[in-house]
C-alpha cells in the first residue's frame, strides 16, 4: 500500500537537457518507507538515452530534480503520434 501519496504538475520539465512538455508527478512512500515517483509526459519526441536527470518546477515555482529512467513508452495512434513516456525515479527529489 502506497502512503502519502501526491499528484502535481511539473512544468518547464527536461531528461538529460532536452526539453520536454509538462509532466504529471506522482509522488509516494512504498511500503518500506522509501520514496518514489513517477513522470508522466505526453510528447512528440521521445527520449534517446534510457536515464538521465529530469528536472522541472511545480506551479508555485519550486523546482525539483531527481534521476529517473524511462520506465515505459507508448506510442499512440493517428496523426499527431505522440507517445506516452513514463520516467521512474526513487528516492527524494531535490529542490
Amino acid at each position: 500500500m502506497a502512503l502519502r501519496h501526491e499528484r502535481f504538475a511539473l512544468l518547464d520539465v527536461t531528461f538529460a537537457g532536452v526539453p520536454l512538455p509538462s509532466a504529471t508527478m506522482d509522488c509516494w512512500n512504498d511500503t518500506n518507507g522509501q520514496p518514489q515517483w513517477v513522470a508522466r509526459v505526453l510528447t512528440r519526441s521521445c527520449p534517446v538515452v534510457a536515464d538521465g536527470e529530469l528536472t522541472g518546477r511545480t506551479a508555485s515555482g519550486r523546482a525539483l530534480s531527481g534521476h529517473a529512467v524511462v520506465a515505459d513508452q507508448q506510442v499512440g495512434s493517428g496523426s499527431r503520434r505522440e507517445t506516452l513516456v513514463v520516467f521512474h525515479g526513487a528516492g527524494e527529489l531535490r529542490g
